[in-house]
């Protein structure tokens, strides 16, 4: 490859990268710190363009196929997979099922072109609008599971002296599912003792073939998180199952930390926009035919620019934690909360059996207000001006939509307030509710 097709792989890949991340997380998730994160992760992952390019590995890809990072960027995922049709099936499957393709063994070529057996999943990546904007695969190597049944076809001996080098928890559960061998990771594993588990049911619901998580509580009381996996076998002549445990409790954690940093509001607490858009859309679906009622409200903190320009962004910051706290406070916890951006909040206000939620909530929210506002030695006056409208169900209209008739109806309370000397903290304007 000469050097202007490796600059024009660059340019193409770190465009496409763009675009991925702002779907994969908030603008809060840097580039560099997404590497970091993915890094830690022991199973290998690839970030996919539309057009099957791959656009950014983690180290755990580049030591599975033995190729720099710099190499594998760039690469078509064919070049990387020894089954020619697998790719294509996986993303027509995925989209048909609007889903993700979850553990489905395949072989990888590694840079000597020797095949790697995987078990792969593939997730999409989706825009705003709902197409797929890329592709995220997670890999891991199945090759000592291919190992270790192989070696169980021919000698229980053999399999007992592969099993016991294993980083990877072994057991073998018979009748009842009752253990009936199990390895030195699997004790640590577990955090018991042989004596304590030969013989005893294993107690977690196994079907052979899946793979699941499961949370581990060891005797210290403990709690770990363990990816499981079964599969039938032959132990002493006897059908059995034989089950594999890895422990995934640090990828869970950083799984957790990258969903929450990718749909959570880091100063307030509250869902972040993207967090908003995905949980209220689902809400207004579910609710179209049924006899409740939805209402979004927009709600927006006064005064803001003079908070940080007088009393610096400290008290500004305040401002905005205190505005989600009155959010939480007022609103119920089935509502769904968000910060859409600076000083702008919304609500999706559920009520059931048909009766407005507004008169209370708007009541709750100025009770408060006067609450917070009477402490002692408040540097300044916490105001909100607050729009909102009822979620027709005769009409579909899109989110973005209802959030300007919201923002609309809040600025014609922000200036009822201005005109008005004798303005309460929180004068309400929005669409009338019977």
């Amino acid at each position: 490859m000469n050097a202007l097709e490796q600059k024009q792989i660059e340019q193409i890949s770190c465009d496409q990268l763009d675009r991925i991340v702002q779907t994969l997380a908030t603008s809060m998730v840097e580039r560099d710190a997404l590497q970091e994160i993915l890094d830690v992760m022991v199973n290998a992952v690839l970030v996919v363009s539309r057009d099957a390019r791959i656009v950014r590995v983690n180290q755990a890809a580049s030591d599975l196929l033995g190729h720099a990072r710099q190499r594998l960027t760039g690469m078509t995922v064919d070049q990387i997979l020894a089954d020619g049709t697998f790719w294509s099936q996986s993303c027509m499957m995925e989209v048909a099922h609007q889903g993700a393709i979850r553990n489905q063994e395949t072989w990888m070529l590694d840079v000597s072109g020797r095949k790697i057996p995987v078990l792969i999943s593939v997730s999409a990546l989706r825009a705003q609008d709902g197409t797929p904007d890329g592709y995220v695969c997670a890999a891991m190597d199945i090759s000592e599971h291919l190992r270790l049944r192989e070696a169980l076809s021919s000698s229980i001996a053999s399999f007992q002296a592969i099993v016991e080098k294993s980083m990877d928890g072994i057991l073998v559960l018979g009748e009842e599912n009752r253990v009936a061998y199990l390895n030195h990771s699997a004790i640590v594993l577990l955090g018991r003792d042989e004596s304590e588990m030969l013989g005893l049911p294993f107690g977690f619901p196994m079907v052979s073939g899946d793979v699941t998580e499961v949370d581990v509580i060891r005797k210290s009381g403990e709690v770990g998180v363990a990816e499981m996996r079964a599969v039938e076998t032959q132990w002493h002549g006897e059908a059995s199952l034989l089950v594999a445990l890895r422990d995934v409790t640090e990828n869970v954690r950083l799984r957790e930390q990258l969903r929450q940093l990718s749909m959570e509001d880091e100063l307030t607490g509250l869902n972040n926009r993207r967090g908003f858009f995905l949980l209220a859309e689902q809400e207004i679906r579910m609710t179209e035919r049924s006899e409740a009622r939805l209402v979004l409200f927009f709600v927006d903190l006064d005064g803001m620019k003079p908070i940080n320009d007088q009393l610096g962004h400290k008290f500004g910051d305040q401002a905005l934690v205190e505005t989600a706290t009155v959010m939480r406070r007022a609103f119920r916890k089935s509502d769904i909360l968000a910060r859409l951006g600076g000083d702008e909040f919304v609500a999706l206000a559920f009520q059931p059996g048909g009766d407005s939620p507004v008169t209370s909530i708007l009541t709750r929210l100025d009770s408060e207000i006067a609450r917070i506002n009477a402490r002692l030695d408040r540097r300044f006056q916490l105001s909100l001006s607050i729009g909102f409208v009822e979620v027709p169900k005769q009409e579909a209209l899109p989110l973005e939509e209802l959030i300007r008739e919201a923002d609309a109806a809040m600025y014609h309370n922000k200036m009822e307030k201005k005109r008005s000397a004798q303005g309460l903290s929180t004068t309400f304007l929005g669409n009338e509710m019977p």
